[in-house]
């Protein structure tokens, strides 16, 4: 099994992809970065630039299954333009894969896994959540999310099984909103 992981240099990224290899599953990765770019036999790295609509197609060679990690990180400061950042680095790049997948017709891609958030859901001190919620928190974080999701279930079109993990605040020793909470507030 192979599977395909944007984001895959980044902190979830990394780490589900030291996981799938242990488990004898191996990773093609997307990177922005040519520095980043390995190439072994469970463990290699293609070139995209979102911001361009370029992929080196050769990414989804066997691959099964991709995971959509990519996206700006949320802990950086929200400028209008920032905000407008956060949400392409989403949707954008959702785009892209839908379109090489699109533009490849004889992929062995068959699901769809995207990061999301569960920044979806409103605040409340009562309400517990589930995933079937309809009501979308009314605030930047809630659009992001509605409009993430929205882009992860283009791919069902193309007669993948689609899923959405939505994910909390990653906490971590190095890195994540971890380290910036920790850090003095500077004024």
């Amino acid at each position: 099994m192979r599977v395909l992981i944007t984001g895959a240099t980044g902190m979830i990224g990394s780490k589900l992809s030291s996981l799938c290899r242990e488990e004898g599953i191996k990773v093609n990765y997307l990177t922005t970065s040519k520095e980043k770019i390995e190439n072994k036999d469970d463990y290699q790295g293609f070139f995209w630039d979102p911001k361009n609509d370029t992929i080196e197609t050769g990414c989804l060679k066997n691959v099964n299954t991709i995971v959509h990690l990519a996206g700006a990180t949320i802990a950086e400061p929200w400028s209008d333009s920032y905000k407008k950042t956060i949400i392409k680095s989403r949707t954008e790049t959702a785009a892209l894969l839908r379109k090489t997948l699109k533009e490849n017709s004889n992929h062995q891609v068959e699901n769809f896994i995207s990061a999301s958030a569960i920044g979806v859901y409103p605040s409340s001190l009562e309400k517990l959540y589930f995933e079937d919620e309809k009501e979308v928190a009314d605030n930047f974080v809630g659009k992001v999310v509605k409009k993430w999701e929205a882009a992860a279930d283009e791919f069902e079109g193309l007669g993948l099984d689609v899923a959405k993990i939505r994910v909390g605040l990653v906490l971590a020793e190095n890195g994540g909103m971890l380290e910036k909470i920790k850090k003095p507030i500077s004024l």
